[in-house]
C-alpha cells in the first residue's frame, strides 16, 4: 500500500513509508522548521491551489546556467529603491487568497466597470470569511473548490447580501502559465496576481518559485530596447515611470550564483535563508509599482515576522537584472538551478 502525506502546496506519494515517517519524526524531535521530504523519481505531485501554474511558466522556471546578469543601472536604485530595504507586505497592500469548499455558499461576482450596479460576471462558492485586503488596492482572490482556477479581483467589495463586486474580476486557470499576451489578472504587469505570492509554509519548507516584486516609479524605465513600455512576461505598464537605466516593468531580478547566500542570510532552514535562496534560484519579477516590496499572503504573517530587518536591508544589495530572460530562454536558459516543478495531482 502506498503512503500519502499532504503538505501545503504539494503531496508526496511513495512506497518508502518508513523513510517518510522517520523524517517526519526527526523533524518533530529536533524542532526543525524544515519538513524532510525525500523525492523519489516522479513521486512528488502538487496541488495548483497552493503551487499554481505550469512547470515551464516564468513563475516556476528556475534561473538557468546561461543567465546573463547586469548591474542595475538606474541612478535612483540606491537612493530610492534601497532606501528602506526590502519590504514585506503581509498584513495589507497584499493578496488575500481564500480556497472555497463545496459547502460554502454560492455567491455572485459582479463586474462594475460599466456602471454602479454592474452585471454578474461569475458565480462560485465563496467562503464566508473571504474579505478584501484592507488597504486601498482591496485585492481578493478566490480559488474554486476544484482547485482548478482562481478569480482575481482588484478593488473588491462585499455587498450587504454577501455577493462580491469588482471592476474587472478575472478567472485564471491555475494550470496555465499565469501570463498572457493580453491583460489578465489584477496587477500592473498584466498577468496573474496570484503568481509569485509567498504562501503559508513556504518560509519554512522552501519557496520553489519566482517572487512578485514592486519597485518605485522613479527607478522603472518606460523606454525598453524594443520600444515598448514593458518587457516579457509583462504585457502592460502604467505611464508614470520616470526612471532611466535597465529596470523595466516585467524585469527579472536575481542574486547571481557566485554570491554565497549563507554569508548574508545565515544557515539553511530559516525564513531569511529560504527567501535568499528563492531570489538566487528563481528571482523576482517586477509586476507593480510601490516601494521595494515582496508579497506574502496574510496567512503567512507569522512566518514573515521572523525575517530580520538587518537581513532585509542587505539582500536587495545583491540583486541584478537577468537581461536574457525571454520566452525562448526563460530564466536565461541553460541548465536550471533547481528541478522543475512536479506534475499536478
Amino acid at each position: 500500500m502506498s503512503y500519502k502525506q499532504s503538505f501545503p502546496g504539494y503531496v508526496i506519494y511513495s512506497r518508502r513509508r518508513l523513510t517518510l515517517l522517520i523524517c517526519k519524526i526527526a523533524v518533530v524531535l529536533t524542532a526543525l522548521t524544515v519538513i524532510c521530504i525525500p523525492m523519489v523519481n516522479g513521486s512528488e505531485i502538487r496541488d495548483p491551489a497552493y503551487w499554481p501554474f505550469d512547470a515551464r511558466s516564468p513563475w516556476n522556471m528556475p534561473i538557468g546556467s546561461e543567465a546573463k546578469y547586469e548591474t542595475i543601472s538606474s541612478p535612483n536604485w540606491t537612493t530610492e529603491a534601497l532606501k528602506y530595504g526590502l519590504l514585506i507586505n503581509s498584513s495589507e497592500w497584499t493578496i488575500p487568497v481564500f480556497i472555497a469548499k463545496e459547502s460554502d455558499p454560492i455567491r455572485k461576482i459582479y463586474r462594475t466597470d460599466g456602471g454602479e450596479n454592474g452585471y454578474v460576471a461569475f458565480e462560485m462558492h465563496v467562503p464566508e470569511a473571504a474579505k478584501p485586503d484592507p488597504a486601498g488596492d482591496a485585492h481578493l482572490h478566490i480559488i474554486d473548490e476544484t482547485h482548478n482556477f482562481v478569480n482575481e479581483m482588484l478593488s473588491a467589495r462585499r455587498r450587504a447580501d454577501g455577493d462580491l463586486e469588482a471592476p474587472f474580476p478575472n478567472k485564471i486557470d491555475l494550470r496555465s502559465f499565469g501570463i498572457s499576451d493580453k491583460y489578465i489578472g489584477s496587477c500592473a504587469y498584466g498577468g496573474s496576481c496570484t503568481a509569485g505570492l509567498i504562501r503559508k509554509g513556504e518560509f519554512r519548507n522552501g519557496i520553489r518559485h519566482a517572487l512578485r516584486m514592486s519597485i518605485t516609479t522613479s527607478v522603472l524605465n518606460q523606454k525598453t530596447p524594443s520600444g515598448k513600455s514593458y518587457v516579457w512576461p509583462a504585457n502592460s505598464a502604467e505611464n508614470n515611470y520616470t526612471g532611466t537605466g535597465n529596470m523595466y516593468m516585467g524585469s527579472l531580478l536575481a542574486i547571481p550564483p557566485e554570491v554565497n547566500i549563507e554569508e548574508i542570510a545565515g544557515s539553511p532552514g530559516t525564513p531569511l535563508y529560504e527567501l535568499a535562496r528563492s531570489l538566487q534560484d528563481y528571482g523576482a519579477y517586477v509586476v507593480d509599482r510601490g516601494h521595494l516590496n515582496l508579497y506574502v499572503e496574510p496567512q503567512a504573517q507569522e512566518e514573515a515576522a521572523e525575517l530580520p530587518w538587518s537581513g532585509l536591508q542587505e539582500l536587495p544589495k545583491y540583486l541584478k537584472v537577468v537581461t536574457n530572460n525571454a520566452p525562448d530562454s526563460v530564466g536565461g536558459g541553460g541548465t536550471p538551478r533547481r528541478p522543475l516543478a512536479p506534475q499536478f495531482k
